[in-house]
């Protein structure tokens, strides 16, 4: 089995951070991994499930094994006249998949296009997206466990899905890597269209899948950058959830701040940052994005340390004006 040693991770991550990871394997298929867990040289070894890398912060180098998850596949396995239940391998990647089921007029991912990374890791983060989240469709997935070997399958209530959350996050966080997810798309159609300015953005009575995802496309598009040009893992903070009191408390001061309210209070964390004046602000070899101040970017060559202690002060600023907490979305490492 060829396990390379030293291997560089600046072109498996899309902040763009070279660091050097001891031992690094490429997985294809269920039985790479099992044959991989099994080889003497890693058994002992710290290891860490890599995907896209899209959802990742390296601040130091890795030492033990990086597991890159390769393992492809997208299958009908259920389909009646209303629904279909796809199997889709871990390694896939996620818009590929999103393209896919909109070719094919399957319902249900088109709001989550264009999020960058695998399969495998969007059950870890829950992503979301434009008033839809991977836990509307989510049926189940398969993950072996790296330390017994054991493929264990966890249903939608196993994974403890919460806003950009989940049990692979927390209790279960680095002890599996997730072979397969399977999701239960509709057939006839259902467009979720409650996403504000969506509907304007479109410009259409009859709205196609097609016309969603391309519209969806177009707002990433003139918001995040391309990561092939400027380094950055999409939004870093999470929207912060507040109290209704606390949301009055700030009103009193600022009477404009947006807010969305379902069962919780939740504000716009780039509406905050930008109204502290980071938005467009340049740090060392790092900065905050000119079109969205939720988005840290990699200028030239910077350190993971130089984007955390960034965000940092970020954090401080905002916590001193508005006395709220922002939590990092991605992972940092």
């Amino acid at each position: 089995m060829n396990i390379v040693n030293s291997q560089s991770l600046l072109n498996y991550n899309t902040f763009k951070i070279d660091v050097i990871a001891e031992l690094f394997k490429s997985v294809k298929s269920e039985k790479d991994v099992l044959e991989l867990l099994q080889n003497e040289r890693v058994i002992k070894k710290n290891k860490f499930i890599l995907g896209g890398g899209s959802n990742i912060l390296f601040t130091k180098n890795i030492n033990g094994l990086v597991i890159h998850n390769q393992i492809k596949g997208v299958n009908i396995i259920k389909e009646t006249k209303k629904n279909v239940e796809i199997e889709i391998g871990g390694g896939e990647i996620w818009d590929d998949l999103v393209a896919w089921t909109t070719k094919n007029q399957y319902y249900g991912i088109e709001n989550l296009s264009l999020i960058p990374g695998s399969v495998g890791a969007a059950p870890i983060q829950n992503i979301g997206a434009y008033g839809c989240e991977l836990q509307d469709c989510f049926t189940k997935l398969e993950a072996i466990h790296l330390n017994t070997r054991k493929k264990n399958i966890f249903t939608k209530s196993d994974c403890n899905f919460g806003y950009r959350n989940s049990i692979f996050k927390n209790e279960l966080k680095n002890q599996f890597i997730i072979t397969k997810v399977y999701l239960n798309l509709k057939k006839e159609k259902k467009l979720n269209l409650s996403y504000n300015g969506l509907i304007d953005k479109i410009k259409k009575k009859k709205v196609s899948i097609e016309d969603v995802r391309n519209a969806i496309i177009e707002i990433r598009k003139s918001k995040l950058p391309n990561p092939n040009q400027l380094g950055n893992a999409g939004s870093f903070f999470k929207n912060p959830i507040i109290s209704e009191a606390h949301l009055k408390q700030i009103k009193r001061e600022h009477p404009e701040i947006p807010y969305f309210k379902k069962d919780v209070i939740k504000v716009p964390a780039a509406w905050l940052i930008e109204k502290l004046k980071w938005k467009g602000h340049q740090e060392k070899r790092c900065g905050v994005y000119n079109n969205h101040a939720l988005i840290i970017i990699n200028h030239n060559q910077a350190t993971g340390k130089e984007i955390t202690d960034l965000a940092k002060n970020i954090k401080q600023d905002v916590y001193k004006n508005f006395n709220i907490i922002l939590e990092e979305e991605i992972s940092i490492i």
